[in-house]
């Protein structure tokens, strides 16, 4: 069945077939323009918040000049029904497929087919970029799922979507992020309703570090111990497998590509999962994951580091330390 929405001037739009449902809604392309998506919510979602939701994206679609570029897809012009009653918003649609995809030890060979350690790293780096794109705004993410980022296989260039879910300030009201997932959520705001947390830059990084950790370790989480608790019991005691003496890091794939990441990217993991759960301030920045990423990049294009995926075996004794002096230079950049 075809679904027609109008504009703010009652223009008819008619909608193509369903592309994706969520949780609050639909998201379907424009019939005549697939670059064009809109997403209509769910009649429920409508009773409960609707006037809460038209107030967020009208306010963000105001200040839409500052935010249309390749990094986000932000609201752009409201949709409303045949008796003018709203029902969603349209987008720019994003090209690529789901992040999820890079970090999963099966799925990233069949998006990824040719990625090695080098990409996934320029990923990693659009990433942030994107992420610091509404930070730099006073934007914060809030809700960190690797479905609401998309990766262009082609040229690693990274798009946020969803991002009527963001925290968002405007005229001094602060429209709040709604959703998130325990696993993903730091401790200080585990237990409490999402609409009543005010997120900010150090929660985001927190949760940031893990889409970091998930991407560079094929989707494992950094909590996730075998033989142990949940993650979400292992974050609350800060309990990091890999951190240093790395009791109960996983064997196989994830102990090899721990064992081949460089010390200044390692540690900033430590700290941020140890230190950095109960102590905010204690977290690594953007600035810091973007630097040791870039100098992991500079490092595997001189040779330094093991650039596939999933190396075939630990960082030998030996290479760590034939390494050491040029390991001491590139800190020093």
């Amino acid at each position: 069945m075809s679904v027609t929405v109008f504009d703010h001037t009652q223009t008819p739009q008619l909608l193509d077939a369903e592309l994706a449902r969520g949780g609050e809604g639909a998201v379907y392309p424009l019939a005549h323009r697939h670059d064009i998506l809109v997403k209509l919510y769910h009649p429920n979602k409508l009773s409960l918040d609707g006037a809460e939701l038209q107030a967020k994206i009208e306010a963000m679609i105001a200040v839409k000049q500052d935010f249309i570029d390749d990094a986000l897809s932000w609201p752009l012009l409201s949709v409303f029904d045949d008796k003018r009653q709203w029902q969603g918003y349209a987008m720019k649609r994003a090209n690529g497929v789901p992040m999820t995809n890079l970090a999963h030890a099966c799925l990233y060979t069949k998006y990824f087919p040719q990625l090695d350690r080098s990409g996934l790293v320029k990923i990693l780096l659009n990433y942030l970029d994107a992420v610091e794109r509404l930070h730099s705004k006073g934007i914060f993410i809030g809700d960190f799922n690797l479905n609401n980022a998309m990766c262009h296989p082609a040229d690693l260039s990274v798009t946020l979507i969803d991002c009527d879910s963001v925290q968002f300030s405007a005229k001094g009201r602060v429209f709040p992020c709604c959703v998130g997932s325990p696993d993903l959520t730091p401790v200080e705001h585990l237990g409490r309703a999402f609409k009543d947390i005010q997120r900010n830059r150090e929660s985001d990084c927190f949760s940031l570090a893990i889409i970091l950790f998930k991407c560079l370790m094929l989707g494992r989480h950094p909590y996730d111990i075998v033989g142990g608790a949940d993650p979400v019991g292992n974050m609350r005691q800060g309990n990091f497998p890999y951190g240093r003496g790395a009791r109960g890091l996983p064997p196989g794939h994830w102990y090899n590509i721990w064992s081949h990441m460089p010390f200044r990217l390692k540690n900033l993991f430590i700290q941020v999962f140890t230190e950095g759960v109960r102590t905010p301030a204690a977290r690594p920045d953007l600035p810091d994951w973007r630097d040791a990423l870039q100098v992991y990049l500079k490092e595997m294009r001189k040779g330094w580091h093991e650039t596939a995926i999933k190396p075939a075996h630990p960082k030998s004794s030996e290479h760590r330390g034939n390494s050491k002096s040029q390991v001491s230079v590139a800190f020093s950049h």
